[in-house]
């Protein structure tokens, strides 16, 4: 056997002794395989990055997928497109030649020095695009005129444009007569006014009167009035929003001049003044949007004066955390005559009555498609409100309002028409509103349904569901149809099996519900099985379960009462 000997390390002269060392020029070397001089490296290690080797177009297409999704946003150096042109002298040209990077501001206006030529350069760059610009000054009954003017001369490409003006109880402190008659793209416009006097509104009224295109107007004023409003072009709009806090409004004689309107959102909308006209017919509002952090009577009584025949959304949100909370005017509850007398018992205990909405669904004759709701009711109002949607709804949003067994029962669908569980929901249960409510009696029209609101194909629950275990997943499969087959989940559904569904109510297509919830992992489960191949559901997308995260706790501060100062012109 061959003995192998421990390996010792070279000698040091193993290499190239210096007296035979070869002529070898390294330089001749580096440059016949492609590299750079060696000095040359020293002196520039840095190589460029690939990005900054593609073509300018491509980096053009980067840089617009980089701009903030916000509406107005902010000119920070640490967001695009302020950041872009800090990177490198290439990026910068690019930048600063691409007019849409520029097309959109917010102006936090407070030093005229600084945000004045800021302005002028970000809209010089915006060459000819369209603009949506947002201001907000704290005029402090000081004029202001110079950062208007540099916004006003770019007038012509205004296509979305908000004012934010705060304390202008004074005489007319600033002019947008360098706009007025030349914005013919304005299409939208916001205006927030606070401790505003009527004359320093007049200006933007008399502006918006020009514009041939508005068609959405936001208007949040804090001491709105009726006459102001008037001076808007309604009969233009499409959308409106109001929202207030101190003033009064007659909403009959501001809605009689909006024909054309499709979209209506209200904010604390109370009026003060009993209305005795007749209810205004709006044939074009499709949608209806009711929000206030004080839950009256005046609440949703605005419903009480229209006819909606083509209304098809519907939502209304109140602020849960506030119930009980006395009507910020502080008025009389003999001054609520004009609403229906059991409207008082259902305030007298912080809960919303539906019998407005209600009505104005049976005046208006209306299919509405989606409801979404949020403020404090009891579970039998709910089911009031969607006895009277049942036969239209596709969507139901549900958010603070406990639920349970009852709502989960209604939901549940009872394929076979005699079966003994065919949901009836007790009329002592719901009490006698849904009757009352125009003479109609809701439960004649919908006697011959098996199950509570059938074309539902989304379903929220934003809201703590306390109904007893499995009883929300078994509403959800009731709604999950499947070929009568003792192993659908391996057999294609025939057509003469979709064909016996034709009658079937619409099958749930998504639920959202809150995290915690004992039937999540079954839900989950119900969500693979109806997108296998022997379901039915796969064919119209199975169902989509979303998780909606808990909400912190909000801790509760002790409320206080500041007393504002009033405008005397208005």
């Amino acid at each position: 056997m061959r003995t192998q000997s421990p390996r010792t390390p070279p000698p040091s002269s193993y290499s190239h002794s210096p007296h035979c060392l070869p002529d070898i020029s390294v330089h001749e070397i580096a440059s016949r395989i492609g590299l750079h001089h060696p000095d040359e490296s020293r002196t520039n290690t840095r190589r460029p990055s690939y990005i900054s080797l593609l073509p300018p177009e491509i980096l053009t297409e980067i840089f617009l997928f980089c701009i903030p999704d916000e509406q107005f946003p902010l000119p920070y150096t640490t967001e695009a497109p302020l950041l872009l042109t800090h990177v490198s002298s290439q990026w910068r040209s690019i930048a600063v030649s691409v007019p849409e990077l520029w097309t959109a501001l917010h102006i936090n206006y407070k030093d005229p020095a600084e945000d004045i030529p800021a302005t002028d350069i970000w809209l010089s760059r915006s060459g000819s695009k369209p603009l949506s610009l947002s201001i907000a000054i704290d005029f402090s009954e000081q004029p202001q005129q110079e950062i208007l003017d540099a916004l006003c001369r770019h007038s012509k490409r205004w296509k979305y444009v908000r004012f934010d003006f705060r304390h202008l109880l004074c005489p007319a402190m600033y002019t947008l007569d360098m706009a007025l008659n030349d914005i013919p793209e304005l299409s939208t416009f916001e205006f927030y006014a606070r401790d505003v006097s009527n004359i320093n509104i007049a200006p933007v009224t008399n502006l918006l009167s020009s514009a041939p295109k508005l068609r959405e107007v936001t208007w949040v004023d804090d001491m709105a009035d009726t006459n102001t409003l008037l001076q808007l072009p309604l009969g233009r709009l499409t959308k409106l929003a109001l929202s207030l806090d101190h003033g009064t409004l007659d909403y009959l004689k501001v809605l009689n001049e909006c024909y054309n309107l499709e979209h209506i959102r209200l904010t604390r909308p109370f009026s003060l003044a009993p209305q005795t006209h007749a209810p205004l017919f709006l044939p074009k509002l499709t949608s209806f949007n009711i929000s206030s952090d004080v839950i009256s009577p005046d609440m949703t009584g605005v419903l009480d004066l229209l006819i909606l025949p083509n209304l098809q959304e519907v939502r209304i949100h109140g602020d849960i955390d506030k119930t009980g909370r006395s009507h910020p005017f502080g008025h009389d509850a003999h001054a609520d005559t004009h609403q229906a007398s059991n409207a008082s018992a259902h305030f007298a205990t912080g809960t919303w009555d539906p019998t407005p909405l209600l009505s104005l669904i049976h005046r208006s004759a209306c299919s509405v498609t989606s409801l979404s709701v949020s403020l404090p009711m009891t579970e039998a109002a709910l089911l009031m409100c969607l006895r009277g949607t049942s036969n239209s709804l596709v969507k139901l949003s549900v958010e603070g309002i406990p639920v349970g067994d009852m709502l989960m029962e209604a939901l549940t669908c009872h394929l076979n028409a005699d079966a003994a569980g065919a949901v009836r929901i007790d009329r002592d249960l719901l009490g006698d509103a849904i009757s009352e409510v125009e003479g109609q009696d809701f439960h004649d029209e919908h006697e011959h349904c098996k199950v509570l609101c059938p074309n539902l194909e989304e379903l929220t629950l934003d809201t703590r569901v306390g109904c007893s275990p499995g009883m929300l997943a078994s509403m959800v499969e009731s709604r999950l149809c499947k070929p009568k087959s003792s192993d659908n989940t391996h057999i294609e559904p025939s057509d003469d099996d979709i064909d016996a569904l034709a009658d079937v109510p619409c099958i749930l297509k998504m639920i959202n519900v809150v995290d915690g919830h004992k039937d999540i992992q079954r839900l989950k489960g119900l969500s693979v099985l109806s997108k296998t191949a022997g379901s039915i559901s796969r064919r119209r997308g199975g169902l989509a379960v979303n998780i909606i995260p808990r909400k912190p706790t909000k801790s509760r501060t002790r409320g206080f009462l500041f007393r504002r100062k009033l405008c005397a012109s208005r």
